[in-house]
This record gives structure tokens, sequence and C-alpha cells, in this order.
């Protein structure tokens, strides 16, 4: 899937209290059509839990129930995924072309919900 996604870059692998995340990078010929995609795992934080004021609609990633909202800026899209009423996967998309946003991150988010626990 990363390499689908035109990511030649290794994830940055970031730890922190309460999560654990990696970022790619995806650079295209057109600076504008680049973006950046995190996958964060957050032990102690459900979708209850995400942050921002952005307007969140309900969706389904696999049988799992999600959330899908833009960032603060609307630069970027995120896909919330339950794990437990607990903890939660964020698939995130920052910049490239708005339409493509939230469309990568759900299509990632279907790729590795079956791998969640």
């Amino acid at each position: 899937m990363i390499k689908e996604l035109g990511i030649s870059t290794s994830a940055r692998p970031k730890k922190s209290k309460g999560y654990t995340a990696c970022r790619w990078r995806a650079e295209k010929p057109v600076i504008a059509d680049s973006f950046s995609l995190d996958i964060t795992y957050y032990q102690q934080d459900g979708i209850k839990d995400l942050q921002g004021s952005q307007p969140r609609t309900p969706v389904k990633v696999g049988s799992r129930d999600a959330v899908q909202t833009l960032d603060e800026t609307a630069n970027g899209c995120v896909v919330a995924i339950n794990v437990t009423d607990r903890s939660r996967v964020d698939v995130y998309v920052l910049g490239g072309p708005a339409p493509e946003r939230c469309k990568i991150a759900n299509a990632v988010a279907g790729r590795i919900e079956p791998e969640l626990p």
C-alpha cells in the first residue's frame, strides 16, 4: 500500500506517553500533490477522545466504528478507527490535493483495519 501511494521514504517512528506513531512522506513531481501519512495508535484514547472542533462524520472501516474529520486547518483528513472504548488508531493525511486527502486516509484505514487487535 505504501508504494502504491507513491511513498518512497522510510517510516519515521515516534513514541511518546500514550501513543506510538509512524510518518511517511509522498513526494510528487508537483509539490502541491505531495503529502504526509501518519498512522498513530493511541493506547489510552478512544474515538470519543479525538480532539478538534471540525465536524465529525461517523463511518465504518471494515466492521469497526470510526469517525472522519478534517484537522483544525482543513489541510488534512483524519480517520480515527475504534479499537476499544479506550484506544484507537488514527490515519492522518496532511497536504496533497484536497479531494484526495480523505480518500487516501479511508483507503489506508481499510487496509490496516484487519491487522488491528
